[in-house]
């Protein structure tokens, strides 16, 4: 089975994201990019969108918005997206947000944090095509452990809905990456394992063959 590994990037400015991208191109077909506002996680990263207009269109742009009340930015980052993270937590509108976007542009994926059961998803399943869950409890940083009780949650979103793309985000690594493939996750989202060796793309290139 082949799963897609995206490498996540947490920038507190446009100049470090900048540059790990560069260093992508061409290694990985996503990237994505995690968007912290400091209420729904608690820590603050990059959030200006208009300044992804100046990279390069060389490799695909998931922007994992980790923001309360997504609908009042949503418009600000569409036009630089190749496609949106949205938690179910984070919002009163979900139903709102996927009637009015998912159709017409980008793809809206739906993020599920640890603790929120995966039954919480029914309601929104014939509008999406993927859902992304949090293995991790804390939001907005890398380096954080890993929960192996997203296992099981793969499981039970591949049991009640086998055509659900399962994204897994959060403390992801070379040592437990083969079992989340197993599980039956289709895409690792991977920040830390990758950004803390001296190496990045030696690593990356180890997930890949893993995967």
């Amino acid at each position: 089975m082949s799963i897609e590994i995206i490498p996540s990037i947490v920038s507190p400015n446009f100049s470090d994201l900048q540059k790990k991208i560069k260093l992508l191109a061409g290694q990985v077909e996503w990237v994505e990019i995690d968007v912290a506002d400091g209420v729904f996680a608690t820590n603050q990263t990059f959030q200006e969108p208009a300044l992804l207009n100046e990279l390069d269109d060389q490799t695909k742009i998931s922007v994992h918005l980790m923001v309360e009340i997504p609908e009042t930015v949503i418009e600000e980052w569409l036009p630089v997206a190749d496609r949106l993270v949205v938690h179910l937590e984070s919002t009163e509108n979900l139903a709102d947000i996927l009637a009015k976007y998912q159709k017409n542009h980008q793809e809206i994926v739906v993020a599920l944090n640890l603790e929120t059961p995966v039954e919480k998803i029914a309601p929104f399943v014939k509008e999406i095509k993927t859902v992304q869950l949090m293995s991790i409890k804390r939001l907005g940083f890398q380096g954080e452990d890993f929960c192996p009780e997203v296992l099981e949650k793969i499981k039970a979103v591949k049991t009640n809905w086998p055509n659900l793309k399962v994204v897994v985000d959060g403390g992801v690594n070379l040592t437990n990456a083969k079992e989340l493939t197993q599980a039956g996750a289709d895409a690792l989202v991977i920040g830390s394992a990758i950004w803390v060796n001296k190496e990045p793309l030696v690593v990356l290139k180890e997930l890949q063959k893993i995967a």
